[in-house]
């Protein structure tokens, strides 16, 4: 129930009715079924049947209702004045009523909107004292539908159309009267009522002809003397009627015949959907069959200091169709560089992780309370679709049938100020409770990384927000602590110019890594990064702070630790350097000899990680062969300085030991594709450590001689 966001939902199979739920004011729910038995289930999930009757239709007490306006309008018998649509001819109103919109549903948005309008404009002149008919009726918009008849029904009581009104807003296309009535009142200073003006083209009327093949219009004006009133009809083929009218309230009345092909907008479930959807946050109560539809305030037109934490919980709720509470919310409001207020919230959790479909964007833009794109991918980058909310603003341009935005540079320096606000937003969260942060970072850091590889523009400010354990860091529990990279520059030691990272699965693997050798030695810091994509997200920031990045498991990595005199030549490393060179001219490309290694025997450097080999095996959709690598070598290291001694006698041992030495580093790299291959070569090794050794001559001797003195005592 909190998904659909509406305080009474019916439950509908076919065309008949199996129940409905309502909301309770104290978090529960209320179900009324067919056994005429009321279920009262709470927020726990308890719950208590009460033995009352119940009707099956809708309980209209139980919400906020109204008697729909009874209807005494009717034409004064007369002649009828035709006229001709003025400067407009029947092929644009056809391009208008068939062409203009996408969807035939926001014909009933435009009407809504038209009908703020009128109610807006009516509203201004009672507080500017001025005299209205009817002072009696409140300002509403009610719709009725009648399937039988086939109508459709819109009244507003708002300020009305005289003839003169009806001839020149609605006989001349493009034009609805708000425009001007706007620039009237701001030339009087009233700019709030002009902020609450929703027409701009005055093309919307003309949309009815999408779903009625006739429409009806009665309307009196709010400066009426007595019951002057007025009826204006058309069938859309290029000419109206005006004549004069009885019965009529304050006002606009539209009644629209609907045509065979939309007969489902006389469905109250269909109207009620849809006034949802586009209009459910107009500033004045909407009635549909005597319900009030729009019970949900447009919050992010408040002060921030005016809306309640529970009232952002279950605006929330609603936009984002959830049961859960926001993490974060942000109520945001700016006149500078463009008008906008906007409301973001956090969601708890997302379903991405489950390895559910991508999330669509969650952000809908509205101008001025009235929704023009639900879930818009253009107001926010790709990577924030995990934030819910809304933005408005009255500065958007808008096409003509206000269904889409026409400036793309306004759109886009919206999504920077939008963008470069939420970043700043969780830098500050992260400053305020970092615990807090890190809860939203554990949980949304993938799409964090997402916005480093992404967004090229705001890649090093979202690069702030990113968090990783390093080799040095640890709490008082000897637990290690998420750093930024920021808190990494902070303790750089002096003179050293790179960031260090190491891509690892873990950090036990992280610390046991034959490239962490000389960091460990040298006391320098490293970050560790256990996911496949913080490769990527290194690789395309590059630098931070005006730091370069730098892998550990590069060539660059050691050259800050080398001995200032490089490393110098040996007998033993220049015969091992020309050895592995022969010995695996199959395999390396390049052989160096290196004093970053104090336990291992040799490292693979400047190679593809795992995850890059996989992505393109992926793509290619076959095996790619592992290229020829870059070997750097440890002279020193106990197995390197007995292969010299072997390499000459026992060449095919020694074949198999630098194969050996070079598995390991491919393993150590993680990109060894195939360890089984290995097998054969591990057991001759195996086999050979276990064959007895010769003794040498003197031993032979001794052995003997002791044999010969048993002898002779025995």
């Amino acid at each position: 129930l909190r998904q659909l966001g509406r305080p009474v939902v019916g439950l509908r199979k076919g065309g008949g009715l199996l129940g409905r739920w309502e909301a309770l004011g104290g978090g529960g729910f209320r179900y009324f079924c067919q056994d005429t038995k009321e279920k009262v289930i709470d927020v726990d999930g308890s719950s208590a049947d009460l033995d009352k009757d119940i009707d099956l239709d809708f309980d209209e007490t139980r919400t906020e209702a109204k008697p729909a306006p009874e209807a005494k309008e009717k034409k004064k018998e007369g002649a009828m004045e035709s006229n001709k649509f003025q400067a407009e001819t029947r092929r644009i109103l056809d391009i208008v009523a068939n062409s203009l919109y996408t969807d035939k549903e926001v014909f009933l948005r435009e009407l809504i909107s038209n009908a703020s309008d009128a109610l807006e404009k009516a509203r201004y002149l009672r507080n500017t004292d001025a005299k209205l008919s009817d002072q009696d009726k409140d300002f509403e918009i009610h719709i009725t539908c009648d399937k039988d008849k086939n109508q459709l029904v819109i009244q507003d009581f708002g300020i009305g159309m005289s003839k003169e009104d009806l001839i020149k807003n609605l006989g001349t296309i493009a034009r609805s009267g708000s425009k001007e009535f706007m620039q009237k009142i701001n030339d009087v200073g009233s700019s709030e009522v002009a902020d609450n003006i929703i027409g701009q083209f005055g093309v919307g009327f003309y949309s009815v002809f999408m779903v009625a093949d006739k429409v009806e219009v009665y309307s009196k004006a709010a400066d009426a003397e007595g019951d002057i009133a007025h009826y204006w009809t058309s069938t859309g083929d290029g000419t109206y009627e005006v004549a004069e009218a009885e019965g009529v309230t304050r006002g606009t009345k539209i009644i629209m015949h609907l045509k065979e092909d939309a007969t489902d907008f006389a469905d109250q479930y269909k109207l009620e959907t849809i006034t949802d959807k586009y209009s459910n946050f107009v500033g004045f109560p909407i009635f549909l069959n005597s319900r009030k539809l729009n019970t949900v305030q447009a919050i992010w037109t408040r002060s921030k200091s005016d809306v309640t934490e529970k009232e952002h919980e279950e605006f929330y709720r609603y936009i984002s169709n959830s049961f859960d509470s926001p993490r974060f919310t942000l109520h945001y409001t700016t006149d500078v560089p463009i008008q906008i207020n906007a409301i973001f919230y956090v969601p708890e959790t997302h379903t991405e992780k489950y390895g559910m479909s991508r999330l669509e964007p969650g952000v809908s833009l509205y101008c001025r309370k009235v929704l023009i794109t639900p879930k818009s991918k253009k107001l926010l980058p790709e990577w924030l679709r995990f934030i819910k909310g809304v933005v408005d603003s009255e500065d958007i341009p808008l096409n003509i049938s206000r269904e889409n935005m026409q400036d793309s540079a306004l759109i886009a320096k919206m999504n920077n100020v939008l963008t470069k606000k939420l970043i700043s937003f969780f830098a500050e969260k992260a400053k305020k409770d970092p615990s807090a942060y890190l809860e939203f970072f554990e949980e949304y850091k993938v799409f964090l990384k997402e916005g480093v590889v992404t967004d090229f523009v705001n890649k090093e400010k979202i690069a702030r927000l990113l968090r990783y354990q390093t080799s040095i860091e640890q709490d008082e529990n000897g637990t290690a602590k998420m750093q930024s990279l920021d808190d990494y520059v902070s303790r750089m030691k002096i003179g050293q110019k790179a960031i260090y990272y190491l891509c690892a699965p873990n950090r036990e693997s992280a610390l046991q890594s034959p490239y962490m050798e000389t960091f460990k030695k040298n006391e320098t810091e490293v970050l560790f990064l256990y996911q496949p994509l913080d490769e990527y997200v290194m690789k395309n920031l590059q630098n931070f702070n005006g730091r370069k990045l730098v892998s550990i498991e590069s060539s660059e990595a050691s050259k800050e630790h080398e001995k200032k005199d490089g490393n110098p030549s040996s007998e033993v490393g220049d015969a091992l350097l020309k050895y592995f060179s022969n010995a695996l001219a199959s395999k390396v490309s390049q052989v160096n000899v290196t004093d970053r290694l104090h336990d291992s025997p040799a490292v693979i450097v400047d190679h593809d990680s795992a995850s890059h080999r996989q992505l393109l095996m992926m793509t290619e959709q076959r095996k790619i062969d592992l290229p020829k690598q870059k070997l750097e070598i440890n002279p020193d290291h106990p197995i390197m300085t007995k292969l010299y001694d072997i390499h000459e006698k026992e060449p095919v041992v020694a074949q198999l030991v630098a194969d050996q030495v070079f598995d390991n580093a491919l393993i150590a790299a993680d990109i060894l594709d195939n360890p089984r291959d290995m097998l054969p070569r591990l057991n001759s090794i195996l086999e050979t450590c276990m064959r007895p050794q010769e003794q040498p001559e003197v031993e032979k001797a001794e052995k003997a001689e002791k044999v010969e003195e048993v002898k002779e005592a025995a």
